[in-house]
């Protein structure tokens, strides 16, 4: 009965990128030179290295988006095809950036990295393909490690506000903090199925399986938790992940 108390409250929280924590930026110098001192935590399906975006021999364009005199978005461009290769922004203007953004040959997002507390750490990987997200891998916990995979089929239900999945394909989480996945989360419909390793073998207990209708969760759990961001008039306002990659390509010239 705990265990299905436990799924209940998380289902209320399906927005995977709800359950990160509360936003900062993740550490850089203030000019926000790039994304040398980003790390990205450790995973137990791979090993995760941090993606260069080398601004040396790059053209680099930087956007001052509220006019503070500060550069909140720098966008790298090939020098000699001059593709946007990646960018670089800070959500909030605090001088620390916050979402990275990676672009294939075609000018297609490919990657996203998500920074949501002042660690110096990615949260939150996104993986696309031809600007289809495909996979997401967050760490949900604070511990540096990621401990959630989301995967993402085509034909998914689509949110028509944010242009992205309403909800995951399947998901994989690891609740022990072992490294392995102990949980797994299959969608069908308006139903999802949640089933955990009991036994200890790295496999789902179908006895341990419950399903539960999304529909009425999502009716509750309203919009996604909110990342902070600098308002208007200096105070602090709300973004949510969609929010922060809008403000990106609204800034940037071009749709992603």
């Amino acid at each position: 009965m705990n265990f299905i108390r436990l799924v209940a409250t998380a289902v209320l929280a399906l927005s995977p990128l709800a359950l990160l924590p509360a936003a900062g930026g993740c550490s850089s110098d203030e000019k926000m030179t790039g994304v040398a001192d980003a790390k990205l935590p450790k995973g137990a399906h791979e090993g995760l290295d941090h993606e260069s975006c080398d601004e040396s021999g790059n053209r680099v364009e930087i956007l001052d988006t509220n006019n503070d005199g500060k550069a909140d978005i720098r966008r790298v461009f090939d020098k000699k095809s001059q593709r946007e290769i990646c960018r670089v922004v800070d959500l909030n203007h605090d001088g620390k950036p916050d979402l990275y953004e990676y672009f294939d040959t075609n000018g297609a997002v490919r990657r996203r990295e998500f920074c949501y507390d002042d660690t110096g750490v990615v949260n939150a990987i996104e993986h696309y393909d031809a600007g289809r997200l495909t996979k997401r891998e967050y760490d949900t916990t604070g511990q540096h490690k990621i401990d959630t995979w989301d995967y993402f089929e085509a034909g998914l239900p689509m949110d028509p506000k944010s242009g992205r999945p309403v909800h995951p394909s399947r998901r994989e989480r690891d609740i022990s903090g072992d490294g392995r996945p102990d949980q797994w989360w299959t969608w069908q419909g308006s139903k999802v199925s949640i089933s955990r390793d009991t036994v200890g073998n790295g496999k789902p207990d179908p006895a341990s399986t419950v399903v539960l209708d999304q529909g009425a969760a999502e009716a509750d759990a309203g919009a996604p938790a909110p990342v902070a961001r600098a308002s208007d008039d200096g105070g602090t306002a709300t973004a949510t992940p969609a929010d922060a990659a809008a403000l990106s390509t609204d800034a940037g010239g071009g749709k992603r």
